[in-house]
């Protein structure tokens, strides 16, 4: 007695194989496009904190220099800022080191005096020219010919600083601004959602 082995033949037809192949293209292309998008998201909120921290070291610069200055001026165009500071380190060639060249590099001691307008503290004739400016797309911190790069970025990272006089005091506003990347070049409203402001006064500017 023979016994017969039945053989199924099975496979998928042209038809089936191509509605597969078809089906497997789609979701590859699908997931690739999503991963492109990851990264370019990633990259954008990187790049936006990462400038976030520049504007935030703008304006502490800037702040800190205000604070301890005698004077303020800005451009026209609200761009650059030159601050009048009291030397608080006595340098080679100050009437201190003339006499003592061992006072050089410490710290000089101010004259304290009480007015009508409150505590009065002079560290002296002695001052620096501090001038904060655009270079490109660096912001530029210049003291007495000392240039210290503070923010750097090709995302149009742009200070504006205006100073108010009042009667016996001055203060300076600034707002820093960035243009993200994820938005149409030129548009105003994605600058100004990107602003961050700051407002410090003269401590030692006093009038009688």
């Amino acid at each position: 007695m023979k016994f017969k082995s039945l053989q199924s033949n099975a496979g998928f037809t042209l038809s089936e194989m191509l509605i597969s192949v078809s089906i497997s293209s789609i979701v590859l292309a699908a997931a690739v496009t999503l991963s492109v998008s990851l990264q370019k998201s990633f990259g954008a909120v990187d790049n936006y904190f990462a400038t976030h921290m520049q504007q935030v070291r703008i304006v502490d610069y800037l702040s800190r220099d205000v604070n301890r200055g005698l004077s303020v001026t800005t451009s026209v165009d609200l761009q650059t800022v030159t601050i009048n500071v009291p030397n608080y380190i006595i340098r080679a060639g100050d009437s201190e080191a003339v006499t003592n060249s061992s006072l050089i590099g410490t710290a000089r001691s101010p004259t304290v005096a009480y007015t009508s307008n409150g505590l009065q503290i002079n560290y002296g004739a002695s001052t620096s020219t501090v001038v904060y400016s655009i270079n490109n797309s660096s912001i530029l911190r210049t003291e007495n010919g000392a240039v210290t790069t503070i923010a750097s970025s090709t995302d149009q990272l742009i200070p504006q600083t205006t100073d108010v006089e009042l009667a016996n005091t001055e203060y300076v506003n600034t707002a820093v601004t960035f243009m993200p990347i994820f938005t149409m070049a030129g548009s105003p409203a994605a600058r100004t959602g990107t602003s961050l402001y700051g407002t410090a006064y003269l401590r030692n500017k006093r009038r009688g």
